[in-house]
């Protein structure tokens, strides 16, 4: 590993004083360290200084709490764990719990943090080869399209064939979650809200990163709306196996509020991506049977499959109505 300078932050503004006016390359930040430490040592990264915002004494950091008007607040730092076993998450998000208690291992979701769940770097194994210079690390090429592409995109691709792999980002995005983004300006630490469905974007530039914070930018904390509260949510994923693996497709719904239902589904593009004709099916009707079946008839209606992915297709139809099934089933 590269040597680097580490700066502790104990507060969420004398982190964004080191993070302002810094370069992409010159500064990362760190909190649970799981993606990052793992780029590091394979080279993939190789910062000047580490900005480690795990020390951040506010207790608000790592909290989950009910707010005034009925929703959920849940701190940029609270763990993996911490939000699969919390009470009101159980009760009011039962897919946002499963999502998180399933990720990865039990040693590593207590350690990983939502803020940095939701910024990980895409998990393809030609990005992630330091010796293969693809699009998403400046190359001309990106290797899967004539390579291994089992695990890549069906659809929203441009130049680079990507998934997104982040577990709480899909029930965030079905529940209408608000990202609260913070950075230091001016001499003092502001503030914008970013939904989910703008926090994410399919970069024109495969460098650029999946999602819109700019390098001065730190995730202080995110919203979930009352709305979105209730038993009517759901998250499955469909894996090679069931211990310590990614996904081959992923999808969380959410319909509690029944004018705006949504789906999401994971693993499919480079961010999560909302199924919006399914939406627009679901909203204000009953859920039955049959309308959970045409739901998944037409759920990959315009994704296109590569040479070794095209058993994503029928699983997507799969996953949607296992996923509503669930959701209505809770709901009951």
């Amino acid at each position: 590993m590269k040597t680097f300078e580490l700066i502790s932050a104990k507060s969420f503004e004398a982190a964004a004083r080191v993070a302002a006016g810094t370069k992409a390359a010159d500064t990362l930040v760190k909190a649970g360290g799981i993606d990052l430490l793992d780029r590091m040592k394979e080279r993939l990264d190789t910062p000047l200084r580490v900005l480690n915002i795990k020390p951040i004494a506010a207790e608000s950091a790592r909290a989950i709490t009910r707010d005034k008007d009925g929703g959920i607040t849940i701190g940029a730092l609270a763990t993996l764990t911490q939000i699969a076993e919390h009470e009101d998450i159980r009760r009011y998000l039962p897919g946002l719990a499963k999502a998180c208690g399933d990720a990865a291992t039990p040693q590593v979701r207590n350690v990983a943090t939502l803020g940095g769940n939701l910024c990980q770097k895409p998990r393809c194994w030609y990005y992630r080869n330091l010796d293969i210079v693809c699009f998403k690390k400046g190359g001309d090429t990106c290797y899967s399209v004539f390579g291994d592409n089992r695990y890549h995109a069906i659809v929203g691709t441009k130049n680079c064939h990507i998934v997104h792999p982040s577990n709480a980002a899909l029930p965030l995005a079905a529940a209408n979650a608000t990202v609260v983004v913070i950075k230091h300006d001016a001499g003092k630490l502001t503030e914008r809200l970013v939904s989910m469905d703008d926090f994410y974007k399919v970069p024109d530039d495969p460098k650029d990163n999946e999602h819109t914070l700019a390098n001065d930018e730190l995730i202080k904390e995110v919203r979930i709306p009352k709305s979105a509260l209730g038993t009517r949510s759901a998250y499955i994923e469909i894996r090679e196996k069931q211990s310590f693996d990614w996904p081959l497709v992923s999808c969380s719904v959410n319909l509690n509020d029944k004018t705006a239902p949504r789906v999401v589904l994971g693993a499919v593009a480079p961010i999560p991506w909302r199924l919006t004709a399914v939406e627009a099916k679901l909203a204000g009707k009953e859920l039955t049977d049959k309308l959970i079946d045409e739901c998944a008839e037409i759920a990959a209606e315009g994704m296109e499959s590569m040479s070794g992915n095209g058993f994503k297709l029928p699983m997507v139809g799969v996953i949607v109505k296992r996923t509503l099934t669930a959701a209505a089933a809770a709901g009951k």
